[in-house]
């Protein structure tokens, strides 16, 4: 009675494996459709998420973490599954099957076991496909930088001057007078781009245009947008 058990154990163990193996062998041709038809599908939904990533990236947003590392995945799938798929259906036929009697077990054990686990991690990246969110916004640049010519002759004193005021914290407001056509636009882009590579105390810097007509409002926007305040 002590053998029987034992005995029965290893009977069944080698049941089991040779359960597995002939489902393997016998299902192949059907799993391989079946992973090819889910690869498909696969493709399509990282397409739609693909698109939706670069809709957002337009608008200054970044791919989240978790949208990223599943398109690297199903990169990875994709070769992984093409390399599965690269033989058709007759040659694999010819190689492995003659209904459902292996010409060699070996062969056929090892690519249904293959096909096995890669509809198993297809079938599990399809299911995480359906982000809410792809995307999130960046925070804005603290200085927008403004273009300019190149040629700034006699600025740059002007410039150094100015910059002094700016970093002495006595300073709340600097005005800059003269007749049109002096420079004093230029400065002022020349002093907006130094903010860029010069260390300073401000948060951001915002450039607003008023002209002598002053649209209170126009400036309010301009400056809520920089701020990134919601209008609502």
């Amino acid at each position: 009675m002590d053998l029987v058990r034992p005995i029965m154990d290893i009977a069944s163990y080698l049941w089991n494996c040779t359960t597995n193996q002939a489902t393997y062998i016998c299902g192949l041709e059907e799993n391989l459709e079946l992973l090819r038809n889910d690869m498909n599908e696969l493709k399509n939904l990282s397409q739609e998420v693909r698109r939706r990533v670069a809709l957002e990236e337009i608008q200054h947003m970044k791919r989240t973490e978790r949208v990223n590392g599943w398109l690297q995945r199903v990169e990875v799938l994709e070769r992984q599954v093409e390399v599965i798929l690269q033989n058709d259906t007759q040659e694999l036929q010819k190689k492995c099957l003659l209904n459902c009697f292996p010409r060699n077990c070996n062969c056929c054990y090892r690519l249904g076991k293959a096909v096995s686990k890669k509809i198993i991690a297809v079938s599990d990246a399809i299911k995480e496909a359906y982000f809410d969110v792809v995307a999130y916004q960046l925070p804005r640049a603290p200085v927008d930088e403004m273009p300019m010519e190149n040629i700034t002759v006699g600025l740059d004193p002007l410039l150094e001057e100015v910059w002094s005021c700016i970093a002495d914290i006595n300073v709340g407001i600097i005005g800059f007078y003269g007749i049109g056509g002096v420079g004093k636009t230029t400065l002022l882009k020349k002093i907006n781009n130094k903010f860029l590579n010069q260390s300073h105390k401000f948060d951001v810097v915002i450039w607003v245009v008023a002209s002598k007509e002053v649209n209170m409002e126009k400036i309010q926007e301009v400056i809520r947008k920089k701020l990134e305040i919601s209008d609502h």
